[in-house]
């Protein structure tokens, strides 16, 4: 019996203005195959506007050096000067084809990584229907602290909260 097919953990790499692009194209596909709808190019101008705004972490999640990313995560750091020193998740998306093989998880990991030396919490918003999502955070130490509005949709969220410590 041969031993079951697992994907290769790719590397997790700071991104480049170079693949804003991709990692747009891959968020609206991810939102489609999560909403089963078509793609939104409004869902991929949100993200492009995004990725535009400084000062941001962007990681990139790729099976193969040089090849289009498989993932990323966009964070933005605490402004200088904010006391609460908190950090905010805006997005975390992986490819539909390499969801459930941990790989989320890892680019979760990565992201929080980076950020806990800048950083004493980070915050991130999810549909409340968004089950895989909620499990993700849940199993991973996140607490729902509220209840919000997605910046650009206007739908709900709920609003998570994970505290990392002294950077």
């Amino acid at each position: 019996m041969s031993a079951p097919h697992r994907d290769p953990w790719p590397g997790v790499v700071p991104g480049t203005e170079n693949e804003h692009a991709a990692c747009a194209d891959l968020w609206t596909r991810a939102l489609a195959h999560r909403d089963g709808t078509a793609p939104d190019p409004a869902d991929r101008d949100r993200v492009l506007r995004k990725l535009g705004t400084p000062p941001h972490l962007l990681l990139v999640a790729r099976p193969v050096e040089g090849g289009d990313p498989a993932g990323f995560s966009l964070s933005f750091p605490p402004a200088a000067g904010d006391p609460s020193r908190t950090a905010h998740l805006a997005f975390l998306a992986l490819d539909p084809g390499r969801r459930g093989r941990g790989w989320g998880r890892r680019l979760l990991a990565a992201t929080l990584d980076r950020l806990s030396g800048t950083s004493d919490a980070v915050t991130l918003e999810v549909l409340p229907d968004n089950a895989a999502a909620r499990a993700l955070y849940g199993s991973t130490g996140w607490r729902v602290v509220g209840e919000g509005r997605f910046e650009g949709s206007g739908r709900s969220s709920v609003v998570y909260r994970l505290d990392l410590g002294r950077g």
